[in-house]
C-alpha cells in the first residue's frame, strides 16, 4: 500500500489551483449560478459532471493498484441530508454562492462578497446551536446508514468500486457532452455531429451576454489579441461543455481533488466556517459542535486561504475581472429588485447564511459534497446534491421570475 500524509499547509497552493481555475471558468461571479437555478446556463453542471467523472476513475483505479487515499466519504443521514440540501439550493438561489465561491469572490473584489462571509458566518453559528438540540441530534442520528458508497463500504472490494466508476465516469461524461449548456443552445453531441453548425441567434447573443457579465465592474484594460480575451471572449463563453477547454479544466480539477486525498484529504470549503465561529464566538467545550470541528479540523483554513488568493491572481492576470469592491450586482438580481446596494447586501446575507446552515446540517457543500463526495460516489453526496438542485432550481424560479 502507497501511502502519505503531507502537512496541513500544502492545502494552501491546493486551494491556489482550485480557486485559479474556478475563477477562470467565472463562478466567482454570483450571476453563474444564479442563472443555473434558471436553467439558462448550465456551465457549472457540464465542468462539475467532467471532474466527478475523472475524477473518479483515477481514485478508484489507483486505488485499486494499491494506492492508499484518505477518504471523505460523508454519513448517509437521510432527513439532515435532505433537509440541509433544500436549505443549501435556496440559499444559492438567493446569494448566487456556495461556501467555497464566496472566498474567490473576495479574491476577485466583489462587494456583495462581504455580506455573504457575514450571513455565512451566521449560518454557521445557527446550526451550531441546532446541533446542541434534541432536534439536531435527531437529524444526524435518526436514519443514518453511515460511511457508504455506491459499492457498499469503501474498504471492500476496491476491484468493484473501480467497474463502478467506470459506469458512474460514463454517466458523467455523457451528461456534459450531451447537456446544452445554453438555454437555447445545442449540444457538444450535436455541435460535434453536424460539423458545419453555426451558432443559432438565441445562443450567440447568450455567448455577448455571458461575456459582458464576467467583465462587469472590472477597470483593468483587457487587452487585444492575448490571453484574457481570449479567457473571456472565447474559453469561458464557449457553448461546448465538452469542448478541449472545459474538459480539460474539469479533468485537472477533478484530478487535483484525487491528489488532495493522496496527501491529506478530501477538498472541503465550508467547515472553516464553523471553525471560525468556534474560535470567536461559540467555543469547543461549551458546544459540542464546535468541539467536534475543532478536534478534527484539518487543512480547510490554508485551502479557503488559497482558494481566495488563487482566485485573486487569476482575475488580476488571467481574466482581468477584478472588481476593485466595486458596486457590481449580479444582472439577473438587478432585473428582478433593482440597482439597490441594500437589497442585493441583503440577498447576498441572508442566501449565504440558509447555504451555510444546510451545508453544516448536511455535513458538506458543493466541494465537500457535490465534488469530492460524488467523485468518491458517496451516496449521501447524490442525494445532497438531487435536493440542492431541485431547490435551487424551484426558488430561483420564483424568485427570478418576471412579475408584470
Amino acid at each position: 500500500m502507497i501511502g502519505l500524509t503531507a502537512p496541513l499547509w500544502i492545502g494552501l497552493f491546493i486551494g491556489m489551483i482550485i480557486g485559479g481555475l474556478a475563477e477562470a471558468w467565472g463562478i466567482s461571479n454570483p450571476e453563474v449560478l444564479i442563472r443555473l437555478g434558471k436553467w439558462q446556463d448550465r456551465l457549472f453542471v457540464g465542468c462539475i459532471a467532467i471532474a466527478i467523472g475523472s475524477g473518479a476513475l483515477a481514485l478508484y483505479g489507483l486505488a485499486a493498484l494499491g494506492v492508499g487515499f484518505h477518504w471523505g466519504i460523508k454519513p448517509d443521514y437521510i432527513w439532515g441530508v435532505a433537509l440541509g440540501g433544500a436549505i443549501f439550493g435556496t440559499g444559492i438561489a438567493i446569494s448566487g454562492y456556495v461556501p467555497g465561491t464566496v472566498w474567490m469572490a473576495l479574491g476577485e473584489g466583489r462587494r456583495d462578497a462581504i455580506f455573504a462571509v457575514l450571513g455565512g458566518l451566521l449560518g454557521a453559528a445557527a446550526w451550531t446551536i441546532i446541533y446542541q438540540t434534541s432536534f439536531g441530534h435527531w437529524l444526524v442520528t435518526y436514519d443514518n446508514f453511515g460511511m457508504i458508497y455506491f459499492g457498499g463500504k469503501v474498504d471492500t472490494n476496491l476491484y468493484v468500486g473501480f467497474g463502478i466508476a467506470i459506469v458512474w465516469a460514463i454517466i458523467m461524461f455523457s451528461i456534459a457532452y450531451f447537456l446544452p449548456r445554453y438555454k437555447h443552445g445545442k449540444s457538444c453531441a450535436y455541435n460535434s455531429l453536424h460539423k458545419n453548425t453555426k451558432l443559432s441567434p438565441e445562443e450567440e447573443k447568450e455567448q455577448v451576454e455571458t461575456a459582458g457579465m464576467l467583465l462587469e465592474g472590472s477597470s483593468m484594460p483587457l487587452g487585444k489579441n492575448n490571453l484574457p480575451e481570449k479567457v473571456n471572449y472565447h474559453w469561458t463563453v464557449s457553448s461546448k461543455l465538452f469542448g478541449v477547454i472545459m474538459m480539460s479544466v474539469g479533468i485537472i480539477i477533478g484530478l487535483t481533488v484525487v491528489l488532495e486525498m493522496f496527501l491529506h484529504q478530501i477538498f472541503g470549503e465550508s467547515t472553516t466556517y464553523s471553525w471560525i465561529v468556534a474560535k470567536l464566538w461559540l467555543p469547543a467545550g461549551a458546544w459540542k459542535y464546535s468541539t467536534l470541528v475543532v478536534h478534527t479540523i484539518g487543512w480547510e483554513p490554508f485551502s479557503d486561504i488559497g482558494t481566495l488568493f488563487g482566485a485573486f491572481l487569476a482575475s488580476v492576470f488571467l481574466t482581468r475581472r477584478f472588481q476593485s469592491f466595486n458596486n457590481v450586482i449580479p444582472p439577473s438580481w438587478r432585473e428582478r429588485f433593482g440597482d439597490s446596494q441594500i437589497k442585493r447586501a441583503a440577498g447576498a446575507f441572508s442566501g449565504a447564511f440558509l447555504m451555510l446552515l444546510g451545508a453544516r446540517m448536511a455535513g458538506g457543500c458543493a466541494s465537500g459534497h457535490i465534488l469530492s463526495g460524488d467523485l468518491q460516489m458517496a451516496v449521501s453526496s447524490l442525494e445532497f446534491f438531487i435536493f440542492a438542485m431541485i431547490f435551487l432550481l424551484v426558488v430561483a424560479h420564483l424568485v427570478y421570475r418576471k412579475v408584470e
